[in-house]
């Protein structure tokens, strides 16, 4: 029974290293820290810390990063409140200034277009001409690394990350494309009953951002920057006659693209536009024109 105890001391170990800190060990690894001041007590485990403040007799505050709860206790019993920290809040709490943390929406959808367009050395001028109601954009950012740039402020920063890009091109005349002897050359769909016919293309992203976020206007925040992509695949999809045809290709597409991306916007929510520099098609080998996006984001993380 004493070696059960002695190895069990090891394990787990309680220690009062002054009057108002308690630590709980196990294996000597600090797992449970607390720390007791005048109206503040804040229990840390492992690295994550949530602090117990009492404002007076009747109310408790409790922190765990920028959120809180406020328990009330009244007259008809206790009531629970939900609220988030702002800069100066969160600093009073604290001691110090919250990190920065960048913006590079979740989901992102936009509308596509064409800048540019120069159908030289082709005897057919309207052979990409979109329908924009059906051109869209649907961008999945699933990683956001972000860097402050200031000591104490940390309302300037940059925001890197990784994309998942993906478009379509409606065509709004009866034309698809195909790759014939290295070019890209129009395909005239003759057939009355033609119900869809368009161009998708699929792209790993990786911005480079420059976040200004706004002080004391509850969330404003404006980034700019480049942005980058290689190209995963791209295919044609014509409807007509109830069928469904696919043609996988790289249609002479750029593999690689770069280009400038601005957003604005409130919280969780963004209003963006991107610009690619690198023509659509590779040199030569198809029209002249350069990607355009205009769109939405939603859900910040």
């Amino acid at each position: 029974m004493k070696t059960l105890f002695f190895f069990i001391a090891i394990f787990f170990a309680v220690g009062v290293s002054a009057q108002d800190t308690v630590r709980v060990k196990v294996l000597g690894k600090n797992m449970v820290t607390v720390v007791e001041n005048d109206n503040k007590t804040d229990v840390k485990i492992g690295d994550n810390t949530v602090a117990i403040r009492e404002n007076d007799k009747d109310t408790v505050k409790i922190r765990v990063g920028r959120k809180t709860v406020v328990i009330a206790e009244g007259h008809h019993g206790s009531s629970f409140k939900y609220d988030q920290l702002d800069d100066e809040e969160y600093k009073h709490w604290t001691g110090h200034s919250p990190r920065f943390k960048g913006h590079w929406m979740f989901f992102e959808m936009g509308v596509n277009s064409f800048a540019n367009v120069d159908y030289t050395g082709y005897s057919t001028t309207n052979f990409m001409d979109l329908n924009h109601n059906k051109s869209m954009e649907l961008n999945i950012n699933v990683f956001k690394l972000s860097f402050g740039l200031q000591k104490h402020n940390n309302k300037i920063g940059m925001v890197t990350g990784l994309g998942l890009n993906f478009n379509d091109y409606r065509f709004s005349n009866p034309y698809t494309i195909k790759n014939e002897d290295g070019y890209v050359v129009p395909v005239l769909l003759t057939e009355s009953n033609l119900e869809k016919t368009k161009l998708s293309t699929g792209y790993r992203t990786v911005p480079l951002l420059l976040e200004f976020q706004l002080p004391k206007t509850s969330g404003l925040w404006v980034n700019f920057g480049l942005i980058g992509g290689i190209k995963m695949g791209s295919h044609t999809k014509v409807l007509m006659n109830g069928t469904r045809t696919k043609d996988h290709d790289d249609f002479n597409i750029s593999p690689f693209r770069g280009g400038g991306t601005a957003q604005i916007g409130y919280k969780g929510f963004s209003v963006f536009g991107t610009y690619y520099f690198t023509p659509f098609f590779k040199d030569g080998r198809g029209p002249a024109m350069n990607p355009f996006t205009f769109g939405i984001g939603i859900i910040s993380w």
